[in-house]
C-alpha cells in the first residue's frame, strides 16, 4: 500500500510539472508574438468575397475576388452603387470571363477601363477577358501613383507585406508552388516584437475558403510560415507546404478616404487540412507579369 502511495505520489508531481512547464511554455510563446492588422492601423474591416457553387461564373477569379477585397477596404471600389466587396467582385464577374487573372490588371481596368492582357497572347493563353464594357472609374487618377509591388525573386516579400501595410497599402498576394497559382488578400501578420524582420505567421482571407457553401460565411485565416531558400512558404495551405509568397501588389487608400466603417469583427478561422477542398486552384507560370492566379 504504501508503494502504490509513493507511485501516485510521483504520479502528481509529473502531471504538475507537465501541466507548469506547459505553462510556462506557452505563455512564453505568446509573449514572444506580436500581431500587426491593417485594419487596426487604418480603420475599416477585413473583406472577404468568395466563390460560391451556386455561380458558375467565378471558379477562375480568386485574383478578381482578391482585387475587389482591396478595392472595398480602400474605397476605390465604393462606386457606381457598389458598397461591398461581394458587390465589387460580382461586378467583375458580370463583366470578364471565368478565367485565370491579376489583381493588377483588375484594379488597372477598374481605374481606366483598359485591360492589357486583352486579346492576343493573353487570350490564346487562357488570362481572363473584358467580355462586357465597364470599369474606368476614375480615369483622372493614375494607378501607379498607389500602387506598390515587390517579388520573392528580388526582395523579402513578408517584409514588403510588412512596409505596404504600415504605409496603409491594401496588400494581395500571388501565390505558386508546381502546382498552384493563387490569389488571397492579406490583413496582417505576427511577429517578434523584439526581432520585427523574424515573423511567425499571416492573416489572410481567401475566395476559395468557403468555395463548397450556398452561402459561406467571411472568415479571417491564420497560416503559419516557413522561411527557407529564401522564399517565405505558408504551412499546411490545403494540405500543401511547398506553397510560398511569390508576389505582392498593394494599393493605396483613396485620397479623402476617412468614412471607412469600423465594422464588427467575424468569425476568425484557423483551418485544419480536413476543413479545406482544394477547388479549382491552378498551374503558375513563369514571370508575375505572365502568371495568372485562379
Amino acid at each position: 500500500m504504501e508503494c502504490n502511495k509513493e507511485l501516485i505520489e510521483q504520479m502528481k508531481n509529473k502531471v504538475i510539472f507537465t501541466l507548469v512547464f506547459f505553462i510556462f511554455v506557452t505563455a512564453n510563446i505568446a509573449a514572444a508574438s506580436q500581431s500587426y492588422m491593417l485594419f487596426d492601423d487604418w480603420g475599416g474591416s477585413w473583406s472577404d468575397a468568395e466563390k460560391t457553387p451556386g455561380n458558375s461564373q467565378d471558379n477562375l477569379m480568386c485574383w478578381a475576388a482578391s482585387a475587389s477585397n482591396v478595392l472595398d477596404w480602400s474605397g476605390w471600389g465604393h462606386v457606381a452603387g457598389l458598397s461591398s466587396a461581394d458587390e465589387i467582385f460580382s461586378y467583375y464577374q458580370n463583366h470578364w470571363t471565368d478565367q485565370g487573372g491579376s489583381a493588377y490588371y483588375a484594379w488597372e481596368w477598374w481605374f481606366t477601363g483598359n485591360n492589357s492582357t486583352q486579346g492576343g497572347y493573353y487570350a490564346m493563353t487562357g488570362w481572363s477577358q473584358v467580355d462586357v464594357p465597364g470599369g474606368g472609374f476614375y480615369p483622372s487618377e493614375g494607378l501607379h501613383d498607389y500602387f506598390m509591388y515587390a517579388s520573392a525573386a528580388t526582395s523579402n516579400v513578408m517584409q514588403a507585406i510588412d512596409q505596404f501595410q504600415h504605409a496603409g497599402y491594401g496588400t494581395s498576394l500571388g501565390l505558386f508552388s508546381s502546382a498552384i497559382a493563387h490569389a488571397v488578400t492579406a490583413w496582417g501578420f505576427d511577429y517578434n516584437p523584439d526581432n520585427p524582420t523574424e515573423y511567425y505567421g499571416i492573416w489572410i482571407t481567401d475566395s476559395d475558403d468557403g468555395k463548397n457553401d450556398l452561402t459561406p460565411e467571411d472568415e479571417l485565416c491564420y497560416y503559419a510560415l516557413n522561411f527557407s531558400n529564401n522564399k517565405w512558404y505558408l504551412e499546411d495551405y490545403y494540405g500543401y507546404y511547398d506553397v510560398y509568397i511569390d508576389h505582392v501588389l498593394g494599393l493605396g487608400r483613396m485620397p479623402g478616404w476617412d468614412d471607412i466603417p469600423n465594422e464588427p469583427v467575424r468569425e476568425i478561422f484557423i483551418p485544419a487540412p480536413s476543413a479545406l477542398v482544394l477547388g479549382s486552384i491552378g498551374v503558375g507560370f513563369v514571370g508575375w507579369l505572365k502568371r495568372k492566379a485562379l
